[in-house]
């Protein structure tokens, strides 16, 4: 497995629409969808250039996008907004792999933690989340558990 992160460009964003989970996991997102990456690339737009969509590709297969953002500033408070890996190539380590990516990319970009929520009953999520050093922090959002990783300390 050779994992990339890409930008979503004119040229492959139909690509990152048309991936999607299982219809089981389309309520680990608030807005209930297995294609939550039209949402990601809506609220990207939105929120300016702070928010960043990349697509995951393994080789030269879009496997999955994360959506984070990293507001300027002293603070370094990163957010991964949402992140997904399409149900065909779930399973496979892909999410584990861009997961440790995306924390080691936005620690270059000077982020010191790095959150993000999940769903309560969403345990493949958490079980992910905790292994790479996420903690909750007591905080919820919208009934999402919010986690924190001190982006300082080492990791899995």
């Amino acid at each position: 497995m050779v994992l990339r992160f890409e930008d979503i460009t004119h040229e492959n964003y139909h690509e990152c629409i048309d991936l999607e989970v299982f219809p089981e996991q389309k309520d680990c997102f608030y807005f209930r969808s297995s294609k939550p990456n039209m949402m990601s690339l809506a609220e990207a737009y939105v929120f300016g250039n702070n928010s960043k969509v990349l697509a995951i590709y393994d080789d030269d297969t879009m496997v999955g996008a994360m959506f984070y953002n990293l507001p300027p500033g002293p603070e370094g408070r990163a957010w991964l907004v949402r992140f997904m890996v399409d149900r065909r190539y779930q399973g496979k380590g892909h999410g584990r792999k861009a997961l440790a990516m995306l924390i080691e990319r936005v620690k270059g970009e000077g982020a010191k933690t790095l959150s993000l929520c999940y769903e309560p009953h969403n345990k493949v999520g958490e079980k992910l989340y905790l292994g790479m050093g996420f903690r909750p922090t007591g905080e919820e959002s919208e009934g999402q558990i919010v986690a924190r990783i001190d982006l300082g300390a080492s990791h899995p």
